[in-house]
């Protein structure tokens, strides 16, 4: 399940980064400084040649010279979760929907983080949270991305229950057999 979601992770990652990377600013947001777009493209130029962690150092040092940078946070958060670092990831993407909250896209990047972690719950509120951004501000598509992964979401808890109540069974039953007294011998006659 982790690799569908990761693949279509990739896809969505591209194609919104292409489209709407900067969706969720107000209009009336400061703007952004020069050098922190000019870090988040050095750090994009890093990840091209290989250089992950000067690609890390510049996507970090854009969002200390300019906190309201979403691209920042994006590119950062994505990297993480590329790289499987999920609690780095987390703790990027939980500071940009603090800094960001009517931004869908953190709020999908934050689900797919947790959902790396195997913290489900925290991912489908997360995820149905980007959903619900998205259908408010009419976005069909980005609507339709943030349903499929609260479904296939959904569905990994689901199996993760099951596999849980399934196990727990077992450790009980394993239990009560190891506290059951042995039974008396037959006496002999």
């Amino acid at each position: 399940m982790k690799n569908i979601i990761c693949g279509m992770l990739a896809l969505v990652l591209v194609s919104m980064a292409l489209g709407s990377a900067g969706c969720g600013r107000k209009a009336e947001a400061p703007a952004v400084d020069p050098r922190a777009r000019q870090l988040v493209a050095e750090g994009t130029a890093y990840l091209k040649q290989g250089d992950v962690v000067k690609a890390v150092q510049s996507f970090a040092m854009s969002i200390k010279a300019s906190p309201d940078n979403f691209d920042a946070y994006y590119m950062l958060g994505e990297t993480f979760i590329r790289l499987k670092q999920f609690p780095q990831a987390q703790a990027v993407l939980k500071g940009a929907v603090d800094r960001f909250p009517a931004n869908p896209l953190a709020f999908y990047l934050l689900a797919v983080a947790y959902e790396g972690s195997d913290n489900m719950m925290p991912a489908i509120v997360a995820a149905r949270k980007s959903l619900d951004i998205f259908q408010a501000r009419g976005d069909e598509e980005g609507a339709r991305r943030a349903m499929i992964l609260l479904a296939a979401l959904v569905q990994s808890a689901k199996k993760q229950a099951e596999t849980d109540m399934v196990n727990n069974a077992a450790e009980e039953a394993a239990r009560a057999s190891a506290k059951a007294p042995a039974a008396a011998p037959a006496a002999a006659e």
